[in-house]
């Protein structure tokens, strides 16, 4: 007889009702994990906080264990894991598997990947751990769009790497990953649209295109994915980030844990999930005070990162 994850739908309900009153105690636990396997990548992406020199978050890897602690803590209520964050997924030599540990618990398993990293070998290992969803981040369709904003990285090597998860899905005779090439606007690619289009159907895998928040010179012509107006394209894109105060976790490496995905300094951290009690930080004070400024309940101040986020409560 299978394990009984019955409340995760139980919680799951909870966590939708709270998500409409958004008290600052949270009564249902996270059903979706952001796990960093490593904040490390050998593009240099503009925009990119792991790119910059003053980024404060350690670049070591996620050990195998450290992740399954992970796991077996909160296995009961997730349902959900992304395992990325600032970092390139695909680095973690453990990758494969930790998605195929998640993914015997019946969670669901994400990754975005830049695909410069992917090998046959790996492909076929990401394939067969049962990964549940693959997007792949290639903005351009030549190498001298992609190189703009992707510095460091091949245009040829991500759209090999694309072509050898989606052979290897067809060879294995697999229903999974499901797998996107998502393809962010910005004046210097938008121009390829329609060569992306044609190379996303002869490799046989859909393409989205997606807003990118992105000033100045990057900002494209196109009024849809132009930097006007960026705060309403972004939620409209990807919804609304403030959520994850209530449905989400973000867990760094090396186990610090941040309120939020975007959240790019270690001053901004709520805790470690290796050294304090994971249930006395999610309704802890630095915790309720985020929600009550998510919620309009109280003014933020520059203790916390809403208070310079373009959703945040001033």
């Amino acid at each position: 007889m299978g394990k009984d994850y019955s409340n995760r739908g139980e919680n799951y309900v909870l966590l939708e009702r709270q998500l409409k009153e958004k008290p600052s105690f949270a009564q249902a636990l996270p059903n979706t994990l952001i796990i960093e396997p490593g904040a490390v990548c050998s593009l240099k992406c503009h925009f990119c906080p792991q790119s910059s020199t003053t980024f404060d978050f350690s670049r070591a890897l996620l050990s195998f264990e450290g992740f399954r602690q992970i796991i077996d803590y909160f296995e009961e209520f997730v349902d959900t894991v992304m395992l990325f964050n600032w970092g390139e997924p695909l680095i973690n030599p453990e990758l494969t598997r930790m998605i195929r540990y998640a993914s015997e618990r019946q969670m669901r398993t994400v990754i975005h990947s830049n695909c410069n990293n992917l090998n046959e070998s790996l492909a076929e290992d990401l394939v067969a751990s049962g990964l549940s969803t693959m997007v792949a981040s290639i903005d351009g369709a030549s190498e001298e769009s992609y190189a703009a904003y992707r510095r460091g990285g091949s245009f040829t090597s991500a759209l090999k790497g694309l072509k050898l998860l989606c052979d290897k899905k067809r060879e294995l005779v697999s229903d999974t990953p499901d797998i996107t090439w998502k393809f962010l606007i910005f004046r210097h690619n938008e121009h390829e649209m329609d060569k992306a289009r044609r190379l996303a159907e002869e490799v046989g895998v859909k393409i989205n295109f997606e807003f990118a928040v992105a000033p100045g010179e990057f900002s494209p012509s196109i009024p849809e994915y132009s930097y006007d107006n960026s705060k309403e394209k972004f939620m409209r894109y990807y919804g609304l980030p403030c959520e994850q105060l209530w449905r989400a976790v973000a867990i760094h490496a090396d186990g610090t844990i941040l309120p939020c995905c975007m959240v790019s300094e270690m001053k901004y951290s709520v805790g470690n999930f290796f050294r304090d009690d994971f249930r006395s930080l999610w309704n802890g004070e630095r915790y309720r005070f985020l929600r009550q400024v998510a919620s309009g309940a109280a003014q933020s101040d520059e203790s916390i990162p809403c208070h310079n986020c373009m959703f945040g409560k001033k």
